[in-house]
C-alpha cells in the first residue's frame, strides 16, 4: 500500500511486535510498534483502551531519521498542524509545528478506506520530546472520523449527557454557544454521566441513534468511553428565554452539518456525511433550543414533550 517515497530518510521497515487497542465511537483501532515501551497511548486515550480484538483500523508506526515536507499540492490545509495530500490511492497527512521543527514531525499515510495506516515519526524533530504518543490528537481523530465517513457515522460538535431518569440528551453547538456552560449546569443540578462536553460520535443501530463519548473534550474537560441512546437533538444557542422550536428537516440537516466534522478533503465522504445526517433525521426530531444558563434550561429539556 505505502509507496517508498512516503517513508523519509533513514526509515527501516519492521514487523509490529506489540499492539495496543482502543475503541472510540464503536470503532476498534490497533496501534502497533516494534517495542512495547514505545506503544504509548497517552492519558487522553487510556480511558478508551480495550481488550485485543479484530480491529477496524490497523496503524503501525515507525521512525525515520528525517522527514521533509510532502512534495505535491495540498488537497486540504487544516490551518493548524496538518495538511492533507493525495498519493496515488492513498491519503497523506503531514503534521508540522514551528515550535517543534521547520519540517513535519509526523506523517500519517492511509489507504482510501482508512482501514490500514502507517505513522512515520521524525527522529530528528522529536528526539528531545520523548516519550512520544504516536496517536496523539489530532491523528486519532482523523483516522476515526474519516473511517466513519464511509456512511457509518459522524462526529459532531456537542455535549452528550446521560441523565439517570430521562436518559441521553444531545445538545449541539458552535464554539461559544454554551456547551461547557450547559454541561456544568447539568452537572450541578442532575449529576449526569457526561460522555463529552465538546465532541460526540453519532451512529445508527437498528433504527436507533446512539451517541458515544470521545477523548476530544472541551473547556470543562469531560470525556468518557460510554454510549447512550438519543431520542432528540437540540441545537443550542444563547437567548433571552428558554425556548424550544421544531426545525424542518432541511434546516436541521444544514444546522447539524454546520456543527459536524466531515472530511472536507474528500468529496465522496462529504456526500455520504450529508446522507448520514438525513438518515438520522428520518429517525428522530431536531429542535432549536434558545436558552439562558439557569435551572430553567435543564427543566425545559427534561420536561419537553413533542
Amino acid at each position: 500500500m505505502l509507496a517508498e517515497s512516503g517513508y523519509g530518510v533513514g526509515y527501516a521497515p519492521f514487523r509490529a511486535r506489540s499492539r495496543a487497542f482502543v475503541r472510540i465511537g464503536g470503532v476498534c483501532l490497533a496501534l502497533g510498534g516494534a517495542a512495547s515501551e514505545e506503544v504509548r497511548l497517552g492519558s487522553a486515550l487510556e480511558e478508551f483502551r480495550c481488550e485485543a480484538g479484530e480491529p477496524d483500523i490497523t496503524v503501525d508506526f515507525s521512525w525515520a531519521d528525517e522527514l521533509r515536507s510532502w512534495v505535491g499540492e495540498a488537497i486540504f490545509d487544516s490551518g493548524a498542524v496538518w495538511k492533507a495530500f493525495r498519493a496515488d490511492r492513498d491519503f497523506v497527512f503531514d503534521f508540522s509545528s514551528p515550535s517543534v521543527s521547520i519540517h513535519p514531525y509526523k506523517r500519517l499515510r492511509v489507504d482510501s478506506s482508512f482501514r490500514e495506516a502507517e505513522i512515520i515519526l521524525n527522529r530528528e524533530a522529536l528526539q528531545k520530546y520523548r516519550p512520544i504518543y504516536p496517536l496523539e490528537y489530532p491523528a486519532d481523530e482523523l483516522l476515526i472520523t474519516n473511517y466513519l465517513a464511509s456512511g457509518l457515522g459522524v462526529e459532531v460538535h456537542g455535549c452528550g449527557l446521560v441523565d439517570s431518569e430521562t436518559g441521553g440528551h444531545l445538545l449541539l453547538g458552535h464554539s461559544g454557544a454554551g456547551k461547557s456552560t450547559t454541561t456544568q449546569l447539568w452537572k450541578s443540578l442532575r449529576n449526569p454521566q457526561i460522555l463529552s462536553d465538546d465532541r460526540i460520535i453519532l451512529r445508527l443501530d437498528h433504527g436507533e441513534l446512539w451517541m458515544y463519548g470521545t477523548p476530544w473534550h472541551g473547556e470543562a474537560a469531560f470525556a468518557m468511553a460510554g454510549k447512550a441512546r438519543v431520542s432528540r437533538i437540540f441545537i443550542i444557542e444563547h437567548g433571552e428565554q428558554n425556548q424550544i422550536t421544531p426545525l424542518t428537516r432541511s434546516r436541521a440537516v444544514g444546522e447539524m452539518f454546520a456543527r459536524c466534522f466531515p472530511p472536507f478533503h474528500n468529496a465522496k465522504a462529504l456526500e455520504r456525511t450529508v446522507g448520514f445526517l438525513g438518515r438520522i433525521l428520518d429517525t428522530i426530531p431536531c429542535y432549536q433550543f434558545q436558552f439562558v444558563p439557569n435551572a430553567g434550561a435543564v427543566n425545559a429539556v427534561i420536561g419537553f414533550h413533542d
